[in-house]
């Protein structure tokens, strides 16, 4: 169990080093929101795709809306399971105890948690905003990234 957590921590230290929140690029974001959550981003997908999937102006608008409202919240909680990634693998190298470190993940594990429902409410959003064949059309883009 020791080994396991060591390694655990082990990774999370090199999947976090060098962030600097304050002068993270887009880009930079994105891979963040990829590491803290597996749910697919569907508002990028839509944006980068909207001319393929034949998105009316309405329905951009609508999907707009929806990312305005949610975005600043999302954006906290993914910078929050980065900086508790880095503060478990510096109280690692801290010697801080297992159970203190135990806590740390849990608050991580909840904020994901918390992300994963986030991003399901915007694929049921997106569900309703996309018709059928849009919706199709996006899930195979999303499938074959």
């Amino acid at each position: 169990m020791k080994k396991i957590t060591i390694l655990l921590l082990a990774a999370l230290l090199f999947s976090v080093s060098g962030v600097q929140a304050e002068n993270m690029a887009r880009g930079q974001f994105m891979k963040y929101m990829a590491h803290v959550n597996p749910v697919p981003n569907y508002v990028a997908f839509i944006r980068r795709n909207s001319q393929e999937l034949k998105i009316s102006d309405a329905q951009m608008a609508q999907v707009m809306d929806w990312n305005k409202q949610n975005r600043s919240k999302m954006h906290g909680m993914v910078m929050s399971v980065i900086e508790g990634e880095k503060k478990m693998a510096q109280a690692s190298m801290d010697g801080v105890s297992a159970d203190e470190i135990k806590s740390m993940a849990e608050a991580v594990h909840k904020t994901r948690m918390e992300i994963i429902a986030g991003k399901t409410r915007c694929r049921d959003r997106m569900m309703e905003i996309l018709d059928d064949a849009q919706w199709g059309k996006l899930t195979a883009l999303v499938a074959a990234k």
